[in-house]
C-alpha cells in the first residue's frame, strides 16, 4: 500500500489548485512511497501545512500576502543535534526553503521559488510557487526542474515524518506593530509551554514502559507502533477521517470504506494494488496483544 496525498480544501487555500499551488496535506506522505497517481508532494504545501497545523492562521496568511507584506521570516527549531532546523525566508515574491544544519549553515539544502500573482478575475487567492533552483552543501544553486522539485518535497517529507509540528518556531514579518509582536511573543512562550508538558508526560510514559518491561521494553515498543499502523489499515481507505468503516472491496475484501462513494473517490488508486495486500492479523488489533506478542 502506498501514500495518496489529500488535501484540506479552504478558502485560501482550495484542495482543487493546480500543483505549484500552495495547498494544506491532509493526509497520504507515506514512508512505503507515494501511489505513482497521488498528486505529487511539494516543499509550499509542506510549508503551508505546517504553518496552518500551528493553529494561528495570521502566520500562514503573513506568508502568502505578497501584496501587503513584503518581508517574511520563518525558522522551526528542532532542538536535536542530528536534526535539521528548518527556515523559510520570503522577499517580495522570491522564497528560499530549506534546512539548517546543527553549525548553523543555511541551505544544506535550499530551494528557491518564484510567486507568480494571480490575475484579476482568477478563482486563487494565491498564487503559483515556480520552483527555480536549489542548492545542497555549498553548491551553487541550479539543478535541473524535476532535481528541484525533488529537493522541495524533501521538505515536507521531513516536516510530516519528524513531527516538527510540536516544534518550536520564530517567526517575524514587516510592518508588524508593537502590539502584534507581543501578542505573537506570548502566544510563542504558552505553545512551546505546551509542547514541553506533552512531550515530558510522553518521556515518563516511555520511562514506566522501559522499567515495566525491562530486555522486552524494545519490542514493547515495536508492536505498538505495528498496531498503530494496523489500526490505520483498518480507517476508509479515502481518508475521510471514518476510523471504523463498515463496508469493503468486495474483491479484495481489505481495504475498508464508510461509503459508496468514498470508494469511489478512491477506486482509481486503490485498483493499482487491489489483491496484493496480506490480511491485517486480528489477533494484533486487541490491546493485549502488545504484551502476548513479546
Amino acid at each position: 500500500m502506498h501514500g495518496v496525498v489529500r488535501f484540506l480544501d479552504t478558502d485560501l487555500l482550495p484542495a482543487s489548485s493546480p500543483e505549484d499551488y500552495p495547498k494544506i496535506i491532509k493526509s497520504g506522505i507515506d514512508e512505503e512511497g507515494q501511489h505513482p497517481k497521488s498528486p505529487k508532494i511539494t516543499g509550499p504545501s509542506g510549508i503551508a501545512t505546517f504553518l496552518y497545523r500551528t493553529g494561528r492562521p495570521q502566520l500562514l496568511e503573513r506568508l502568502l500576502d505578497v501584496a501587503g507584506t513584503e518581508e517574511y521570516n520563518l525558522r522551526i527549531r528542532t532542538g536535536e543535534k542530528y536534526l535539521s532546523d528548518i527556515y523559510v525566508t520570503r522577499r517580495g515574491l522570491e522564497v528560499e526553503m530549506g534546512f539548517i544544519n546543527s553549525e548553523g549553515q543555511w541551505a544544506q539544502h535550499g530551494v528557491r521559488y518564484l510567486i507568480s500573482p494571480e490575475p484579476e478575475g482568477s478563482p486563487y487567492r494565491v498564487g503559483r510557487w515556480i520552483p527555480l533552483s536549489t542548492s545542497d552543501l555549498g553548491s551553487d544553486w541550479g539543478g535541473t526542474e524535476v532535481w528541484v522539485r525533488g529537493q522541495g518535497a524533501e521538505i515536507a517529507k521531513a516536516i510530516w515524518f519528524h513531527n516538527h509540528f510540536d516544534r518550536d518556531i520564530e517567526v517575524s514579518w514587516s510592518g508588524m506593530t508593537e502590539d502584534e509582536k507581543q501578542d505573537l511573543a506570548v502566544w510563542l512562550k504558552e505553545r512551546s509551554e505546551r509542547h514541553a508538558a506533552r512531550s515530558k508526560i510522553e518521556g515518563d510514559e516511555y520511562d514506566e514502559r522501559e522499567v515495566k518491561y525491562g530486555a522486552r521494553h524494545h519490542r514493547v515498543e515495536e508492536n505498538m507502533g505495528m498496531q498503530v499502523y494496523y489500526k490505520s489499515r483498518m480507517a476508509c481507505r479515502a481518508d475521510c477521517g471514518e476510523q471504523n468503516p463498515k463496508f469493503s472491496c468486495s474483491k479484495c475484501k481489505i481495504a475498508r470504506y464508510c461509503s459508496p462513494a468514498c470508494q469511489s473517490e478512491d477506486w482509481k488508486y486503490h485498483k493499482t494494488y487491489c489483491g496484493t495486500e496480506e490480511p491485517i492479523p486480528k489477533e494484533c488489533l486487541d490491546p493485549l496483544w502488545i504484551e502476548k506478542a513479546i
